[in-house]
């Protein structure tokens, strides 16, 4: 009986923190740039090679509200982080080091583009782990995830 009291609680918690979760979520705004075209302004810089991208948008973390860049030259790595409307870096940071893609991989930004374009949602996360680009994308409250060749593009 008392594991059934503790069960509801529980449940009734996680029901109440729902609309929290889901108000802070981590979807940029309507009128934010395409990720593309953010990741495309990054790869003209010069810095490095993009290892992941990600849209955060923690209520909790001073850093909110920023598309979260991680880019990697010669072992050292900065996470830049990027107004999503403006696409003016706001502020950087030095991090650690991550995998890269190979040398001879499309730019990630014409990836992301071909994925923006197919309409499948919005793009919240790009990392590139395991040899793949792995993309998180949010439609209609749910979350697909995909796997992309990093030199074709073409799915896992």
């Amino acid at each position: 009986m008392k594991y059934k009291h503790i069960a509801r609680t529980l449940g009734a918690f996680a029901f109440l923190l729902t609309p929290l979760s889901a108000w802070a979520g981590d979807v940029p705004p309507a009128d934010s740039k395409p990720l593309s075209e953010i990741l495309k302004a990054v790869e003209q810089q010069k810095l490095g090679v993009i290892s992941e991208s990600e849209f955060d948008n923690d209520f909790w973390e001073l850093n909110d509200g920023f598309w979260k860049v991680k880019v990697c030259n010669a072992g050292a790595c900065q996470k830049l982080y990027i107004d999503p409307k403006s696409g003016t870096e706001k502020r950087r940071r030095k991090t650690d080091s991550d995998d890269i893609a190979p040398t001879d991989a499309m730019p990630l930004s014409a990836i992301v583009q071909a994925v923006e374009a197919s309409g499948l949602g919005i793009i919240t996360e790009v990392e590139f782990d395991d040899g793949y680009w792995k993309l998180e994308l949010r439609k209609d409250a749910r979350k697909i995830k995909l796997a992309l060749d990093p030199r074709t593009g073409a799915p896992r």
